[in-house]
């Protein structure tokens, strides 16, 4: 009823803007690691999804990929929840009750070790499922999922630009505290540097498609016309903000960061400038050896880059062996303790609890390692045999999805393409971090997925087409 006395296209392009707010706004506050800022951007999308679903129901185009989403969240969240009940026998429970019942007389039993933290980690997990779907909701077309993606894009542009200036004149500062880790890195609104480089290298990804988009509609445009010079305006400033992502992501010196952008830029780069101009109409057959040279000049442009801007990373790369790395000298200690849960975990959120009574002695004593840098490996911990069973859920719909768009889709193909590219970035890095795990990432990642799965899966208008050609 209330869809009837509002119209839906205005209201549509209302919460879409609303949303695009509220995904930039949880990026802000340190990514959103502290509670207040966490709550807020939980309970306002929450909200926003509710509203979405209510007036617009499932999104037609990507029904089956909304309805794989909302299936891998109710299982995750209700096993999650599974894991904080009581249980009637000892044997789904942590034998850690068995001990604490025989030495204090505790008479509860779950399977998580810490059910309270277990019970607060579902906002957690729910939090970016909820963005994804919200996305699907409100990017019905391919304008307003191009929208989103601009939005994104210029805003990884604008922090880094902000990173790049607290950098070079308050290094010492993070937003507006003393900064306490990571001093000779640059962190934009990020705690970690890590964290700071996915999202800076996604963002950098992002720009590139937004300078290839406004240079092709300016080759196109009329001389004469008025607009023309408000283009040149707006790519010169795209251009800038692109170089600003790129410094900014030298400048945060993660090995894993650049590298896994550059793995990104090498899938993605390359593809870009052989069909820079590429047009379904009046499609031309390029002689093989011009598209091998394109293709060989772009790997070679990539690896040229990395080799002479990477020399921070490279460098601490070479100072620092993996072997000395207290991260990779925790894997053994991780994989005993998943071998020892690895059906039903030991609750999502209670790793910092578990994994002291299986650290490596010989890692050394300095840190305490509250995660496992190992998006993966912490994930199969805490949730046991369902995390790489929603995992691998994920990555073949997504898998699906951008086949069928790399099939199905021309004159954005590259969205898609865009899409596989920083999936990969993504994917890699959280082999050795936890950039997943900080809500405002995850968020901003979700929300991302959403617009290029919605791309992926559409079908352009003419006149849609007309006005992005």
């Amino acid at each position: 009823m209330l869809s009837n006395f509002i119209n839906r296209q205005v209201l549509r392009e209302v919460l879409l803007f609303a949303f695009i707010g509220l995904v930039i706004l949880t990026l802000i506050p340190f990514g959103s690691v502290t509670p207040f800022p966490f709550a807020f951007a939980a309970i306002a999308m929450f909200g926003l999804a509710i509203i979405s679903a209510l007036i617009f129901g499932e999104p037609r185009q990507s029904r089956w990929v909304f309805s794989s989403a909302l299936l891998v969240l109710v299982v995750v969240t209700g096993w999650t929840f599974v894991q904080t009940i009581d249980m009637p026998s000892d044997w789904p429970a942590n034998p850690a009750w068995r001990a604490a019942r025989e030495l204090a007389g505790v008479q509860y039993a779950a399977i998580s070790v810490e059910p309270a933290d277990t019970l607060a980690s579902i906002l957690w997990i729910a939090l970016p499922f909820v963005t994804f779907l919200t996305g699907l909701l409100l990017c019905d077309t391919d304008q307003r999922a191009r929208k989103v993606l601009s939005a994104l894009g210029l805003s990884a542009g604008a922090i880094a630009v902000f990173g790049l200036l607290q950098f070079s004149m308050f290094p010492k500062i993070l937003i507006v505290i003393e900064k306490h880790a990571y001093l000779d890195s640059l962190t934009a609104v990020f705690v970690n540097r890590n964290t700071a480089a996915t999202f800076l290298g996604l963002g950098t990804l992002l720009m590139l498609t937004l300078i290839r988009d406004i240079t092709r509609a300016l080759a196109k445009y009329p001389p004469d016309e008025p607009g023309r010079n408000m283009l040149l305006v707006r790519s010169w400033i795209y251009i800038l903000l692109l170089c600003a992502c790129f410094s900014a992501l030298m400048l945060s010196r993660s090995r894993a960061g650049i590298f896994a952008t550059f793995v990104a830029a090498l899938i993605y780069f390359p593809w870009l400038v052989i069909n820079w101009n590429g047009s379904t109409r009046h499609l031309r057959v390029a002689p093989r050896w011009r598209s091998m040279l394109k293709l060989f000049s772009a790997i070679g442009f990539v690896v040229v880059l990395l080799a002479v801007f990477a020399g921070q990373a490279i460098l601490r790369a070479k100072e620092r062996r993996l072997e000395d790395d207290q991260r990779f000298c925790m894997l053994p200690g991780i994989w005993r303790a998943i071998s020892d849960h690895w059906l039903t975990g030991t609750g999502l959120g209670t790793f910092r609890t578990v994994f002291p009574a299986y650290r490596d002695p010989a890692c050394g004593i300095l840190g305490v390692f509250d995660r496992a840098h190992n998006f993966y490996l912490e994930g199969f911990l805490g949730l046991g045999i369902v995390f790489p069973i929603a995992t691998l859920v994920v990555f073949g719909v997504l898998a699906v999805v951008f086949r069928r768009g790399l099939a199905q889709r021309r004159r954005l193909r590259h969205y898609v393409l865009l899409g596989v590219a920083a999936t990969v970035l993504v994917a890699l890095h959280a082999a050795v971090d936890f950039s997943l795990q900080i809500p405002g990432f995850a968020v901003f990642f979700a929300a991302f997925l959403s617009a290029t799965v919605a791309i992926s899966l559409g079908r352009s208008q003419a006149e849609t087409d007309r006005q992005y050609a």
